[in-house]
C-alpha cells in the first residue's frame, strides 16, 4: 500500500505546475533533446535532497526557526528572477535554427542540468511539497531502506515524466516553430519564471 501511495505521490509531484517545468520546456526548445533530459535529470537530483532532509526530520528544524524556510523561499525567489532575466535577454544572442541530427550548441548539458537542480533545489514549493505530503509515506518505525525505496520511486517517476516530455518538446517541428516565434516565447517564458519569483516573494512578504 505505501509503495502504491509513493508511485501517487511521485505523479503528484511530476504533474505539479511551477518553475521546474517552465525551464524545461525553455531548455528543450532553445537548445535540443539532450538539453532538456540534463534539464529532467538536474531536477531528479535535486529531489534526493529534498527526501534525504525529509527522511532526517527537517519539518522540526523549520518548526523551531521559521526564518530557516523563509530564507530558503527568498534564495529560490532571487534565482528564479536571475533565470526569467536571463531567458529574456537570451533572445538578443544570435542561435543557429536547429537542423535534423545538428542541433543548437548554445546551451552546454552542465548548464542545462545546473540550472535545472538549482531550480528544484531553491523552489520553496518542492520544499514544502516533501515535507507535507512525502513526509506522510515514512514514521518513525518505517526501516530507513523501505523510507528509501519510497523516495526512489517518487525521483524515478518525475525523472520519467520530465524526461518524455523533453523527448517530445524537442521534436523539430516544435523548435522550428519555436524560433519562429522565439522573441514572444523566451518574454513570455522568462515573465512566468519571474511570476513565480513574485509569488514566493509576495509569501515571504505575508508571512512577515
Amino acid at each position: 500500500m505505501a509503495v502504491t501511495n509513493a508511485f501517487i505521490v511521485g505523479i503528484m509531484s511530476a504533474l505539479l505546475p511551477g518553475p521546474d517545468l517552465i525551464l524545461l520546456i525553455k531548455n528543450s526548445l532553445q537548445s535540443g533533446r539532450s538539453q532538456g533530459v540534463a534539464t529532467s535529470l538536474g531536477v531528479a537530483t535535486a529531489l534526493i535532497i529534498h527526501i534525504a532532509y525529509t527522511i532526517l526530520g527537517f519539518a522540526i528544524l523549520i518548526e523551531m526557526f521559521p526564518s530557516l524556510l523563509n530564507t530558503i523561499k527568498v534564495l529560490g525567489a532571487l534565482y528564479l528572477v536571475w533565470l526569467g532575466w536571463k531567458t529574456i535577454r537570451g533572445q538578443s544572442k544570435v542561435v543557429n535554427e536547429p537542423t535534423e541530427g545538428k542541433p543548437a550548441k548554445n546551451h552546454s548539458i552542465k548548464n542545462s542540468f545546473s540550472e535545472g537542480f538549482m531550480c528544484n533545489l531553491l523552489n520553496p514549493n518542492s520544499a514544502l511539497f516533501f515535507l507535507s505530503v512525502f513526509s506522510q509515506l515514512i514514521h518513525t518505525s518505517t526501516p530507513i531502506y523501505m523510507s528509501w525505496l519510497y523516495g526512489f520511486i517518487v525521483i524515478l517517476i518525475v525523472f520519467l515524466f520530465y524526461a518524455i516530455f523533453a523527448f517530445f518538446i524537442s521534436n523539430m517541428k516544435f523548435r522550428r516553430f519555436y524560433f519562429v516565434y522565439k522573441q514572444w516565447f523566451d518574454n513570455t517564458l522568462g515573465l512566468i519564471l519571474i511570476g513565480f519569483a513574485l509569488s514566493i516573494g509576495l509569501s515571504v512578504f505575508n508571512s512577515g
